[in-house]
């Protein structure tokens, strides 16, 4: 039995309205993530630097051991870890459940382009091509700000390569 097209047209549509979200909300979310990031960071950062040496110094009524605090040869790579532990923070968190912490506090999601959930690649691969958002660093995010401005869809350069969108959770 063929359907009318009355019948077609009254049928309600499977997919809801997805509102794309652009800058300002996703600013927020990136703050809060930054900060919860930069936390867990420091925290890794700041174990991998031990005290070497307590030593105690003469005071005129007593003594006060002093802590000469020196980094060992893997806090060198503070730099890299850190960069590593922010991956690892957004690719975890939008492949499992398509939103960070600071994107849950502000109730958005990232979706595929179908509106379907992300999975871990799509995820790797937004968040990889993330610093090409920081271009140029005197003002972080600008060039992904544009871009998202000039989407109709709201994508910086990460969501175009992966195929993905931030809706409105």
């Amino acid at each position: 039995m063929q359907e009318t097209p009355a019948a077609a047209q009254a049928a309600p549509s499977a997919a809801p309205s997805l509102q794309y979200q652009s800058v300002g909300i996703r600013f927020v979310a990136t703050i809060i993530d930054v900060i919860i990031a930069g936390i867990i960071a420091e925290f890794v950062v700041f174990s991998l630097q031990t005290p070497s040496q307590v030593s105690v110094a003469n005071v005129t009524n007593g003594t006060i051991p002093a802590v000469s605090v020196t980094s060992n040869p893997l806090a060198g790579l503070a730099g890299v870890i850190s960069i590593i532990i922010f991956f690892v923070y957004y690719f975890v968190l939008e492949g499992a459940y398509g939103q960070t912490v600071g994107k849950m506090a502000v109730k958005i999601r990232v979706l595929r382009d179908d509106g379907s959930k992300i999975g871990y690649a799509e995820a790797a691969a937004r968040n990889i091509l993330r610093p090409f958002d920081l271009i140029p660093f005197i003002i972080p995010y600008l060039l992904g700000a544009i871009l998202i401005w000039s989407s109709d869809k709201r994508k910086r350069f990460g969501d175009h390569i992966a195929h993905t969108i931030v809706v409105k959770a």
